[in-house]
């Protein structure tokens, strides 16, 4: 029986909140490193090779490698892919030049806003805000102003010292959306006055942020054991693919079916980024992503349910009857059909006996209660994921106060 004491914290990102390079950008849909090493000890003990469908920041890539274990991942955000691939490449570093690199952060720190005055406003950074946000305010003025000299003094940073550009980025990333007037709680959103008023000053939160990298650099002197490599980067796509080793665990929490929209959730980090150019690229995006919020369904590209499941037909039957927006019949059916696809993917790369561990979380839409965690159970059963355990390991409240749960399934592949 998993061990859930004083779980609570380790399935969320609360714990992370102190762990260096973990610390670097709070990801709040993620669990934390102790959650995953549970995991192993428990039911994959000595996995040679782990694989991360939904990486997020990494947290199961750093878990295992503080094992010596290998582990291949996805991540289909390329803000993710950029966190994942600085702090991968900053551990490969040795110790001397990551102080080296610490110390030129702190210099930098004293007095940025001040330095960055001299840089001219990024023109393609304040053309994209444009084109991809039209008229929206997500900055004050002067906040905004900072932000494109920051990117051009970035820019000229990368030149000469890609590392110190990385690690001034990833700072930068943290402040983007405290210092903006909006707020990440659950989807993302305008502050309340109250909220603005706590904002915290761009200049000296900013000056914090790389302090803390700083500091991290300074003191974590942690170095990579084993491999990690990109598979590909959606996991949808992952039956499509040739590994040159099978995978013997598989440890991942897949976005819950909460009509969350995750790229919309990072689109400043994204714009930074210079990864959203247009509306468009906001959209295709949420095309390729695995559907779990409403405004990933495209009603045109709709296809009728072929999973054969009882409890899946009940549930697609009552959000007919009750669901006040059709999309969310359609997300649901979506989103079961593509982890579908996705697990029946995964098969082809699993050792016979692999462990399969999925944090996931139920739903409610319009009163209707979708039992991810057993419908997920029922469907992948077929291709070989045999229940060896379900564990409840908190419970959650959904946005009208209906109590939710969060849960561990641990499979068992037998091809």
């Amino acid at each position: 029986m998993f061990k859930t004491e004083n779980i609570s914290k380790e399935v969320t990102f609360a714990s992370s909140m102190n762990i260096p390079f973990q610390r670097w950008y709070p990801y709040i849909e993620g669990y934390s490193p102790n959650f995953v090493l549970s995991i192993i000890n428990q039911y994959c003990p000595n996995p040679a090779l782990v694989y991360e469908p939904f990486a997020g920041t990494g947290t199961t890539l750093f878990a295992a490698d503080s094992i010596g274990c290998d582990c291949a991942y996805s991540e289909i955000n390329p803000l993710l892919r950029y966190i994942i691939e600085t702090k991968l490449h900053i551990l490969s570093l040795g110790i001397e030049h990551r102080s080296e690199l610490a110390h030129q952060l702190q210099n930098l720190s004293k007095n940025i806003c001040q330095d960055i005055s001299a840089c001219a406003p990024s023109q393609d950074l304040s053309t994209n805000y444009l084109q991809t946000f039209g008229q929206s305010k997500y900055f004050y003025d002067d906040t905004y102003s900072k932000i494109l000299r920051l990117r051009t003094y970035i820019d000229d940073i990368a030149i000469n010292n890609s590392d110190l550009a990385n690690l001034l980025t990833m700072a930068v990333l943290s402040t983007l959306v405290p210092t903006s007037l909006l707020k990440k709680q659950g989807d993302v959103r305008y502050k309340t006055e109250k909220e603005l008023n706590a904002m915290p000053i761009f200049d000296e939160f900013l000056s914090e942020r790389i302090n803390i990298v700083a500091e991290d650099l300074l003191n974590y002197q942690y170095q990579l054991q084993a491999h990690q490599y990109l598979v590909c980067n959606n996991a949808k796509e992952i039956g499509a693919v040739s590994v040159d080793k099978k995978f013997s665990s598989v440890i991942t929490s897949p976005p819950y079916l909460n009509g969350t929209n995750y790229f919309r959730n990072t689109k400043l980090e994204l714009w930074f980024l210079r990864q959203l150019a247009t509306q468009r690229d906001l959209r295709s995006f949420r095309d390729a992503v695995l559907t779990s919020g409403i405004n990933d369904v495209k009603l045109n590209a709709i296809k009728a349910n072929t999973i054969s499941d009882s409890l899946l037909d009940q549930t697609l039957n009552e959000l007919k009857q009750y669901s006040y927006d059709r999309r969310i019949q359609e997300m649901v059916s979506c989103y079961f059909d593509e982890m579908l696809t996705l697990f029946a993917g995964i098969t082809k790369h699993l050792e016979n006996g692999a462990c399969v561990a999925i944090d996931i979380g139920d739903s409610i839409f319009a009163g209707v209660h979708v039992k991810t965690d057993d419908i997920l159970i029922n469907i992948l059963a077929p291709l070989g994921y045999q229940l060896q355990e379900k564990v409840l390991l908190r419970n959650r409240r959904s946005r009208n106060g209906q109590l939710l749960s969060q849960v561990l399934i641990v499979l068992k592949y037998q091809d």
